[in-house]
């Protein structure tokens, strides 16, 4: 497969924002999950009433990360829509619906927020009542998520079958890219089926993750290698 200056323009484009999509998924997750696991309901709830500005900027770095996970998508499918359009259209499409799901079930954690908030109301709820509707919001933001990452695990199942074809990424890179996403949907789907399971599950999808890494640098520094070409040529 040639490349055109436009694949790798996009294929540089594509390492960038999936940098700036991990550096802003980091953030609002490390204030509002990581750094709250093991707390009380109580504790939680005193320092998302006490850091409400610091709760919604990190809940909008959230957002803000499905949506470069949109621009990388489609990134991702002009680098590999002369390999073959309808593929890397259906991989589009899954990778979108990924941010879709993902970016709506947001609205379960601004109303955790919120929940959270009313607890410094009194006589509005006992402290029984928020502690289940926290975890019932928290339940439906998980199985949004966990939906989300079914549709990234099947498309970038398809952008990693069309890097093995082309030949633009090494070929051990890419055939590590299709299991890791396939294992990734996999674990998405046991993750919703058991959802008690997920953080055990989840390091079952630590590998999808560093092969994106690996990708992305390997684009950014090296960009699109048309080994094809370059074979066919020598060949000749």
């Amino acid at each position: 497969m040639t490349v055109t200056p436009e694949q790798r323009t996009y294929a540089r484009i594509a390492a960038i924002l999936f940098f700036a999509k991990f550096v802003l998924e980091s953030g609002g997750d490390s204030v509002t999950i990581i750094a709250r696991r093991g707390e009380s309901f109580a504790a939680t709830a005193r320092f998302a009433t006490e850091h409400a500005l610091l709760w919604r900027f990190c809940l909008l770095n959230v957002g803000l990360a499905w949506i470069v996970t949109g621009l990388l998508a489609y990134a991702w499918y002009v680098v590999l829509e002369p390999v073959d359009k309808r593929l890397a259209q259906l991989a589009l499409v899954l990778r979108l619906g990924a941010c879709f799901v993902g970016a709506a079930s947001l609205m379960f954690r601004v109303a955790q927020a919120r929940l959270y908030m009313a607890s410094e109301t009194e006589g509005l709820f006992t402290s029984e009542q928020l502690h289940t509707l926290v975890a019932v919001s928290q339940r439906a933001a998980g199985a949004g998520v966990t939906t989300a990452w079914m549709f990234l695990g099947a498309g970038a199942t398809l952008f990693f079958l069309l890097f093995r074809r082309s030949r633009y990424l090494p070929r051990v890179l890419a055939d590590f890219g299709i299991v890791t996403s396939v294992v990734l949907a996999g674990m998405a789907a046991a993750a919703f089926v058991f959802p008690e399971r997920t953080n055990e599950l989840k390091l079952f999808g630590l590998p999808a993750l560093l092969i994106e890494v690996a990708t992305a640098l390997y684009l950014l520094i090296k960009g699109l290698q048309p080994r094809a070409t370059a074979e066919a040529r020598a060949v000749e």
